[in-house]
This record gives C-alpha cells, sequence and structure tokens, in this order.
C-alpha cells in the first residue's frame, strides 16, 4: 500500500486542515485529554519522546513544556499539516524535530524511544496497518518505554455512538470500525505490548475518546 493511495488527511479533504486547530480545540477537550496523556507517562524523565501522526504539533508542544529536557520528535504523513506544525514551533521558539514519514515505516533505529505517543491518528489506518505501526512502535520502544495512545473507543453510551458516526462519514467506516468495537487493545496486546490498560475515557460530541497504554518489557 503506498503513502498516495492510503494516506487520509486529519479532516479528510485536505481544504480543511487550515480549520483543525480551531475545531479540535473548541469541540473536542484537546487540552483535558492531551493534559491526561502527558500526566499518565510512567517515566518522569524521558529523554526522547516520538510523537506518531503528530499533526499541527499541539501534543509535541505540551510535551516540550513538560518535559524541556527531552528530545520531541513527530511524524506525520501530510506535508501540509506538518507547515503548520513548523509554524507554531517556531513561534514558541522551542526545538522539535519533525518528519514526514508514515506510522507504519519509522524511520528510526530500534530501542531508540523512551516513550511513542499517538493522538487522534490510529483511526485513520486500516487495520493492518494498525498492527503494522504498533509493531513498529514496538521496534522503536526501549525496553520498559510504553507507547500512549489516544484516540476513538468503544462508545460509553447509545448516544456516544450516535455521535460518532459524523466521524465515521468523515474518516470511513473501513478504518473506523475496529475503533469504534474496542479493538485496539487487543491489537496491541497481539503485537507484544504487556500491561495493556484503558487508563480513562473522554465523552466529547463527536463519542468517546478512550486513552490507552501499553508497555514494551523486553
Amino acid at each position: 500500500m503506498t503513502m498516495q493511495s492510503s494516506y487520509i488527511p486529519a479532516l479528510k479533504y485536505n481544504w480543511l486542515t487550515k480549520f483543525y486547530d480551531f475545531l479540535i480545540q473548541r469541540f473536542l477537550k484537546e487540552q483535558t485529554w492531551k493534559t491526561f496523556v502527558i500526566q499518565s507517562f510512567s517515566n518522569k524523565k524521558p529523554e526522547r519522546i516520538l510523537d506518531i501522526g503528530t499533526g499541527t504539533a499541539t501534543l509535541a508542544i505540551m510535551m516540550k513544556r513538560s518535559y524541556p529536557n527531552a528530545k520531541i520528535a513527530g511524524l506525520d504523513g501530510d506535508e501540509n499539516i506538518l507547515a503548520i506544525a513548523r509554524s507554531k514551533i517556531q513561534q514558541q521558539g522551542i526545538n522539535i524535530e519533525l518528519t514526514h514519514g508514515m506510522s507504519y515505516q519509522l524511520p528510526f533505529p530500534d530501542n531508540y524511544f523512551d516513550v511513542v505517543t499517538s493522538s487522534l491518528m490510529i483511526h485513520h489506518l486500516m487495520d493492518a496497518d494498525k498492527i503494522n505501526t504498533f509493531k513498529e512502535v514496538l521496534r522503536v520502544l526501549k525496553p520498559g518505554g510504553e507507547f500512549c495512545i489516544a484516540d476513538w473507543g468503544k462508545p460509553k453510551s447509545s448516544l456516544s455512538r450516535l455521535l460518532f458516526y459524523w466521524v465515521q462519514f468523515l474518516d470511513g467506516f473501513k478504518t473506523t470500525t475496529s475503533n469504534v468495537k474496542g479493538l485496539l487493545p487487543g491489537f496491541l496486546k497481539e503485537c507484544g505490548y504487556d500491561d495493556v490498560n484503558e487508563l480513562k475515557k473522554f465523552g466529547t460530541i463527536g463519542g468517546s475518546i478512550c486513552i490507552y497504554k501499553g508497555k514494551k518489557i523486553n
């Protein structure tokens, strides 16, 4: 599967990319659950952190503020959204390394990162690419490292399920079905992660955003 044929922009259409930050901040309680992700790290002094599907780099910037001594890297397959990210990082006057690439073909060495994060990106991938992404993240994590995911999960109510249909309309039913069925923790376990847990579920007008974490033991 090629990057050109498989890539789905953050809001499905490229012309919507410029509105991404406003919509996520305004409607999806972004600061609340991204702050929770950062606070959930077991390692409070990480040396290297990778944010896959970094988008406009909001989470990467928040992590740099929380861990100023850590080397933060962000990866995304969309050059348009990376341009926004670069502008935000420059305005902040901070150092975050951005790379154009795909999550299932990570251009990083084995056993390199203490933490890998992902927020609202995994649901853009077909299940085979979800699995390959999880395997690639496991490869680049150091032993003892952890993978923290914030993404759409199994709805906590019938209303949440109804609300999630608009996300599926935008991002596609094929890529989001495993999310809404709550299958991501099982995928992580199949790929070799330990201590896989759903840490918290946040209700939004788009459905339930779940925080998952898995660790690399060896």
